[in-house]
């Protein structure tokens, strides 16, 4: 089968939440292609100028290699990543799949839900060609409990995960739209706990923040904050 055929032979659809799907179709312009071939690897959308997005609903770390091997011959990586900063949960009958309930998730995300799994990939702050888009949605997921999810779920299984509506973007590129997150909030040096506070994160989001951060070269220790650490800008 050639590249072509094989592209549209709709590799990599295969266990997608409609989530997945809609924000490739919300991210998609003229001349893009979809579940293109690239260097071996399917690639979400192959944008005509050549830049490469991989929309992730999943974990940052699973495609960590993929993204940075890219990177690394040379191409132009789009990193998409939903944030949900409103969602919706609807629960069908196990038996019948009508549904039962419907109420508003007591979870907000917001932009620093990013570091959640950048936390595993932190090398994407750093790498050169790698950008990274974080998209604020409004989303509904839909689940059952029909005894065939994970244990510590109860039993639940998420049977699908859907767009409702993109609210809002932003795009990391350089350094500076990096540390802006920290810049704009408090001035260094920071501490898990002062940064914390002042960003309304709490200390132990703000410490997987600043461990990023230092994974990738951005900001280094400058002494200590009681038993924990400051840091500066590098």
């Amino acid at each position: 089968m050639g590249s072509l055929a094989a592209e549209r032979a709709g590799i990599n659809l295969y266990s997608e939440y409609s989530l997945h799907a809609q924000l490739k179709e919300y991210l998609a312009r003229p001349g893009d292609r979809l579940e293109a071939l690239v260097e071996d690897k399917v690639i979400d959308l192959v944008r005509a100028d050549g830049e490469l997005v991989e929309v992730q609903t999943g974990h940052l770390s699973q495609i960590k290699a993929k993204v940075l091997g890219l990177a690394e011959r040379g191409y132009h990586v789009r990193v998409v990543y939903p944030v949900s900063a409103t969602r919706e949960l609807r629960r069908l009958d196990p038996v019948t799949q009508e549904l039962r309930s419907t109420r508003r998730s007591p979870k907000h995300g917001d932009i620093y839900s990013l570091f959640d799994e950048l936390i595993r990939a932190p090398e994407f702050i750093a790498a050169p060609g790698v950008i990274v888009e974080v998209l604020m949605i409004r989303s509904v997921e839909t689940k059952t409990r029909d005894g065939s999810g994970s244990w510590w779920r109860k039993g639940d299984r998420t049977i699908d995960k859907e767009l409702v509506e993109v609210l809002a973007s932003r795009m990391f590129q350089s350094h500076d739209d990096w540390l802006a997150l920290i810049l704009e909030g408090a001035p260094p040096p920071w501490s898990s706990s002062s940064l914390g506070e002042a960003l309304g994160i709490g200390a132990e989001r703000a410490r997987k923040l600043l461990y990023c951060f230092a994974r990738a070269g951005l900001i280094a220790e400058a002494g200590k904050a009681g038993r924990g650490k400051n840091y500066r800008r590098a």
